[in-house]
């Protein structure tokens, strides 16, 4: 959930979804209709999914020695499992971390007396002082740091990310949470846009088309 969603947006939402579904075995059993309703707010639903055909998946053949083998799962969410939920030394590197360790650790940094702190401490250090314009004089480990930067030298341009409004994004979450309130749309009471995002959710098997209905996943 707190992929590319931030953690105080996702916390609610992950406070109902274990209240519903405290085990693997529950969410498994719910409609994928059920999971899109409880994860309105987060965006991008196909991670929603992903992560009920995972728990399919580990229901029918129990969690996979690699855990790139469930739906979704690449080498970041796999290593944060690891780091996070079984506390082994495996440092999950996301783009905060990668600039933390660029900058001040280029040669690596042992996690292994401590894997969920230290993760976690990294993380947060990029998110909130090594930033792409870092606040150096705000670190407590600036000392001997090979990447600190000139108090008068360039900093980092900000990152600009695409607009949201206006983009099949935002077409197809405004048109996902309508298909799920009403059950069903007429496709020939779409515009040419919300039609887009219709064969979109489709493509993506977050919608089902028949005839000229458009249903929410089975």
């Amino acid at each position: 959930m707190s992929v590319q969603t931030s953690v105080l947006r996702a916390v609610n939402v992950w406070e109902r979804w274990m209240a519903r579904w405290p085990r693997v075995e529950a969410l498994a059993a719910a409609s994928l209709a059920e999971v899109l309703v409880e994860w309105q707010g987060l965006g991008y639903p196909r991670r929603a999914r992903d992560l009920h055909r995972g728990a399919a998946h580990v229901v029918a053949h129990g969690w996979p020695e690699d855990l790139q083998e469930l739906p979704g799962v690449g080498p970041y969410i796999a290593a944060a499992i690891r780091c996070f939920a079984r506390e082994e030394p495996v440092l999950p590197r996301d783009v905060n971390v990668n600039r933390v360790l660029a900058r001040r650790f280029p040669n690596g940094v042992d996690i292994t007396v401590d894997p969920w702190r230290s993760g976690q401490a990294l993380m947060e250090f990029g998110q909130r002082v090594c930033r792409a314009r870092p606040d150096c004089a705000a670190c407590p480990v600036r000392e001997a740091c090979p990447g600190r930067l000139d108090p008068h030298g360039a900093t980092a341009p900000p990152r600009r990310q695409k607009p949201y409004r206006g983009s099949l994004r935002e077409r197809r979450g405004r048109l996902l949470a309508r298909l799920l309130h009403a059950g069903a749309l007429d496709l020939d009471g779409l515009d040419a846009d919300e039609r887009e995002a219709a064969a979109t959710l489709v493509a993506d098997g977050l919608a089902r088309a028949q005839g000229a209905r458009l249903h929410p996943p089975a």
